[in-house]
C-alpha cells in the first residue's frame, strides 16, 4: 500500500526549497557593480583624482585635437617648405653620402679573412680605411650644416603652429606603434613557448595566462614606448629653438598628453580584461550554486 505524503515533511521540503532560491537570488544581485560605484564614488570626491582627470583631459585635448596657437600664413608656409627642400637637397650632403659610401665599400672588399695578420691586404685596408674615414667626417659635417638648416626653417613657423603640433604627434604616435609591436611579438613569442612546453593544462587555465601576459606586455611596451617619447619630445623641442618658457610648456603638456593617451589604451584594456574575468567568474559561480542547489532538493526530497 502506498503510503500518504507527511504534511510536516512537505512543508519542511517548501521551506528548504524556498531558502535556496532566496540564496540563489541573492547570488544573482550584482554586488560586484555596485561596489564599483561605491568606490567610484568616492573617488571623484578626491581633490586629487578631480586634478587628475582635468589633467588626462587637457592631455588629451592637446595630443589629439588642440590647433596650433601660431598662425602660419599661406606665405610663410611656402617660405617653410621652401626651406626645408633646400635643406634635404644639398648637393654637397649627396656628395658626400656617395663618395663615403664608395669609399667604406672599397675598403671593406680588402677585409678578407684574418686581414689584419695578412699582407697585402692589412696595407690596403689602412690606405683605404683612411680614406672612407676622411669622407666619414666631410659627410658628419654635411649633416650638420643640413640639420641647422632644418632648424631654421622649424624655427621660422615655431613651436606652436600647426607644424609643431603634427610633428609631435607624429612621433607619439611612431613610439606608440613600436610599444605595441613590442608587446604583440613577446605575447606571441609566450603563446608559442607556452603551447610547446604544456602537458595537461585545461584550455580555461591557459587563456586566462595568455591574457595575463598579453597585458603585463602591453603595459611594459606602451610605458616604455612613453619614456622613449619623452627624450625625443625634447630633442624635437630644442630642434625649434624656442624661448626657455615655451619650451618647458610645450614639453610638460607634450608628455601629459602622451600619458593621457597610453593611460587611455591600458584602462580600456584593463576594463575588458576585468570585463569577461567577471563575466566568466559569473557564470562559473552561477553553474555551482545551481548543481549545489539540485543537489540538495534531490537529498531532501520526501519519500511516498
Amino acid at each position: 500500500m502506498r503510503r500518504r505524503p507527511d504534511h510536516h515533511s512537505s512543508a519542511r521540503f517548501d521551506a528548504s526549497e524556498a531558502v535556496q532560491q532566496t540564496r540563489y537570488g541573492d547570488t544573482e544581485t550584482d554586488i560586484g557593480v555596485a561596489l564599483v560605484k561605491s568606490v567610484a564614488g568616492r573617488a571623484l570626491k578626491s581633490p586629487k583624482v578631480r586634478l587628475g582627470f582635468v589633467l588626462w583631459a587637457v592631455g588629451l585635448f592637446f595630443m589629439l585635437l588642440a590647433p596650433g596657437l601660431r598662425t602660419v600664413t599661406p606665405e610663410m608656409k611656402a617660405t617653410y617648405e621652401g626651406m626645408v627642400v633646400e635643406a634635404a637637397n644639398m648637393p654637397e650632403y649627396h656628395e658626400a653620402h656617395a663618395k663615403y659610401t664608395g669609399a667604406q665599400a672599397h675598403a671593406d672588399e680588402a677585409k678578407v679573412w684574418f686581414w689584419r695578420f695578412r699582407e697585402p691586404y692589412k696595407t690596403l685596408v689602412h690606405q683605404r680605411q683612411s680614406e672612407a674615414d676622411k669622407w666619414a667626417a666631410e659627410l658628419s659635417r654635411r649633416e650638420q650644416e643640413q640639420e641647422d638648416k632644418m632648424k631654421k626653417a622649424r624655427s621660422y613657423v615655431g613651436l606652436w603652429s600647426d607644424f609643431g603640433l603634427a610633428d609631435v604627434r607624429a612621433r607619439f604616435w611612431s613610439a606608440f606603434e613600436k610599444g605595441k609591436l613590442f608587446a604583440q611579438q613577446q605575447t606571441f613569442y609566450h603563446m608559442i613557448m607556452r603551447v610547446l612546453s604544456a602537458r595537461d593544462e585545461d584550455v580555461l587555465s591557459m587563456v586566462l595566462n595568455w591574457v595575463f601576459v598579453a597585458v603585463m606586455n602591453f603595459t611594459t611596451g606602451l610605458l616604455g614606448a612613453l619614456f622613449y617619447f619623452f627624450f625625443s619630445l625634447v630633442n624635437m623641442v630644442f630642434s625649434y629653438q624656442p624661448d626657455p618658457l615655451s619650451a618647458a610648456t610645450f614639453v610638460v603638456l607634450g608628455f601629459i598628453g602622451a600619458a593621457s593617451v597610453v593611460a587611455s589604451y591600458l584602462f580600456a584594456i584593463y576594463g575588458m580584461v576585468a570585463t569577461g574575468v567577471y563575466v566568466v567568474g559569473k557564470v562559473v559561480l552561477r553553474d555551482a550554486l545551481e548543481q549545489e542547489r539540485r543537489q540538495q532538493l534531490r537529498g531532501g526530497r520526501p519519500e511516498w
